[in-house]
């Protein structure tokens, strides 16, 4: 019983400090070297290429080393170059405004 009241104190006590240390960062806005509309577009050209429908890498290593994903990341590349893209990201403009 003693050892789980530590425990959770010391759990308590690290939270605590990750949180106070964590206000104490500054805060500085996130600049983007892509417009809002190429985003959108990045975006859709990742969920043509099906990769949207697969668990991500980072949470299952072996998906980036399976067939269907190097094919659909394959594909992503290739719209990416393709006039798709640059169509997609006219359109994205167009609505945003040219934001």
């Amino acid at each position: 019983m003693r050892a789980l009241t530590r425990l959770l104190t010391a759990a308590v006590l690290t939270a605590s400090a990750a949180a106070a240390m964590a206000q104490d960062l500054p805060q500085s806005p996130v600049t983007s070297s892509k417009s809002r509309a190429e985003v959108m577009a990045d975006l859709e050209m990742y969920q043509r290429a099906g990769l949207g429908y697969m668990p991500t890498p980072a949470a299952y290593v072996e998906t980036e080393f399976s067939s269907e994903y190097r094919k659909a990341y394959a594909e992503y590349q290739r719209l990416l170059a393709s006039p798709a893209y640059t169509a997609a990201v006219a359109k994205y403009q167009s609505q945003l405004g040219g934001k």
